[in-house]
């Protein structure tokens, strides 16, 4: 699976089909809406397998261990409560994610998940999650080209005036698209392998 996965992201510098969206809402009764969707274009995956000699046909086997280790990040990464989907489909495989947390129960633990309100601002630790093997620290460039899409409805942050990764080692500004009701945050889906890892401030 190990030698899938580098033909996987070494596939992702020339297609960029890997696409991750996370949405955050909340409504009247203090309910916070958390829906992520990753999925991954199977021309990916033929891709792969055709560098490891399958030109023909692509074994089930190729998206069934995609598919169980995709599950069980998210399951590692996401709260027991959270419901969990495969997809797979004509044209890509992935998970839909979505749960519901409490706006009285967030704490920091939840802020790789959802922004967290501190003072004017919100913090969201972005790459919490991420545990880039040394294996994969050469494909750093390659990662870092791919983006997250961080959807966050207007009812949970009502104005944004700027947002920014900060780290030790560097400040890097973010762009922030308003959307009427809800603004888009693009994140470099993974950033900052070589450094400290930065955290996303949002600037009410």
């Amino acid at each position: 699976m190990k030698k899938i996965l580098i033909s996987l992201f070494l596939s992702l510098f020339f297609i960029g089909c890997l696409d991750y969206t996370q949405y955050v809402t909340v409504d009247g009764n203090k309910n916070i809406t958390v829906v992520a969707i990753v999925t991954m274009s199977k021309s990916l995956v033929e891709l792969a397998a055709s560098s490891e000699g399958n030109e023909n046909t692509i074994p089930d086997y190729y998206y069934d261990d995609i598919l169980r280790e995709m599950e069980d990040e998210a399951r590692n990464n996401y709260p027991r409560n959270f419901k969990f989907k495969k997809i797979n489909n004509e044209n890509e495989i992935g998970i839909y994610i979505n749960g519901v947390i409490k706006l009285d129960d967030l704490t920091e633990d939840y802020s790789s998940l959802v922004p967290i309100k501190d003072g004017n601002k919100f913090i969201f630790n972005a790459y919490d999650y991420y545990d880039i093997k040394d294996d994969y620290s050469e494909y750093s460039s390659i990662l870092s080209s791919m983006k997250m899409k961080l959807i966050i409805s207007k009812d949970y942050i009502p104005r944004i005036s700027s947002c920014y990764l900060s780290s030790y080692d560097e400040v890097k500004d973010i762009n922030v698209y308003d959307l009427k009701d809800s603004f888009l945050i693009e994140l470099p889906m993974v950033y900052g392998i070589s450094i400290s890892r930065p955290i996303l401030y949002i600037e009410m």
